[in-house]
């Protein structure tokens, strides 16, 4: 006798039976095999139905919680806790969840409450899903702690390296006392105040939350003020002005542009007011109305040399200066009105 193949979808749902899921048996068996912790409420907080894995986690069978409280049964509490997704799904007809620390239960959970509506649209109670998310947190507080452990260790190394450049500094000071060419005591002069902006930027992140990012604005005034002071004996005849905005910039970014701006500075300070010439310098920080970053310095001293090419000069501090530029994929540019403005212009990484 020939018979009819049975496909592989209609032998498995015979060995289900076709009225499985009619039965109450059927949507039991279904319920208890679902893994999360299930309870269905009713609007007094009695607990209606728990599957298995609810009434395993509470040591106890499902028949002996249904018509218990479930705070008493889970929380061991006489009143529900405050961050209660059940209890405010009572006041809004919403559904709520929450993420808890359950000790009675052994671990976090994810809660989750959905409303059960008769057909007025009454609520009638919830369905209380609880997922186990203890592996997870375990996980991620030991990642935390990784984190943690590097950004120590990070900030050791920013110390240490503020420290080597602090160090660095004090020997080219010394060794600058060893020669009476004054040329030379300011080449050593020019290279332990480079040495002291990276130092200061070094500081700024071992003394931050952000390993990554530093408050450029705090920086700018820091370093602007020390040079000023290194290189103006009176006060009176130089003025130093500072217009900024708050700016945080990417570490990769702060460092390289401290030294664009101890060169600018540094020159203004030097070269713009020669034998007693008064005057002011202005620092300028600012976001244009492209979004990008404005640094400026300027002053209205004697000028830029007219015969010089400052994209091209032979100059160690207009290399500095053009090289880091390129390095953040900035631009430069110079006007000479009234004076000497040098604007570096270039793109705020994204955080």
């Amino acid at each position: 006798m020939n018979e009819k193949p049975i496909s592989p979808c209609t032998t498995n749902f015979d060995r289900i039976n076709k009225n499985f899921f009619d039965t109450n048996k059927g949507w039991n068996l279904t319920f208890d095999a679902i893994p999360d912790l299930i309870a269905i409420l009713d609007s007094n907080h009695k607990i209606v139905k728990v599957n298995r894995a609810m009434a395993e986690k509470l040591n106890t069978s499902a028949e002996s919680c249904i018509g218990t409280n479930c705070y008493q049964v889970v929380h061991n509490s006489e009143n529900p806790p405050e961050n209660c997704p059940h209890k405010e799904l009572l006041k809004d007809g919403l559904a709520h969840s929450s993420e808890v620390l359950e000790k009675n239960l052994g671990g976090y959970f994810i809660v989750s409450t959905s409303p059960i509506k008769d057909d007025d649209g009454t609520v009638l109670g919830s369905i209380h899903v609880a997922h186990d998310i203890t592996e997870r947190r375990e996980v991620e507080k030991d990642l935390q702690k990784t984190l943690d452990e590097k950004d120590i260790l990070m900030k050791e190394i920013y110390h240490r390296v503020k420290n080597n450049l602090m160090v660095l500094s004090s020997l080219l000071n010394l060794q600058s006392r060893y020669y009476k060419d004054k040329d030379i005591e300011e080449v050593f002069k020019e290279i332990q105040n480079r040495a002291k902006s990276m130092a200061l930027i070094h500081e700024r992140l071992y003394k931050s939350d952000d390993l990554k990012h530093i408050n450029f604005t705090e920086y700018l005034e820091t370093l602007s003020n020390d040079l000023y002071d290194a290189y103006t004996p009176d006060k009176d005849l130089i003025k130093l002005i500072l217009k900024i905005e708050d700016v945080e910039l990417d570490v990769d970014t702060s460092i390289p542009l401290g030294l664009i701006l101890n060169e600018l500075l540094t020159n203004s300070l030097k070269y713009a007011f020669p034998n007693g010439r008064s005057g002011e310098i202005m620092i300028e920080l600012q976001e244009n109305e492209e979004g990008k970053i404005q640094l400026s310095v300027s002053d209205n001293g004697i000028g830029f040399p007219v015969d010089l090419d400052y994209e091209h000069s032979d100059s160690l501090g207009m290399l500095i200066i053009n090289s880091l530029t390129d390095q953040i994929d900035g631009k430069i540019m110079l006007e000479q009105i009234n004076g000497t403005k040098f604007t570096v212009i270039f793109e705020n990484q994204e955080f």
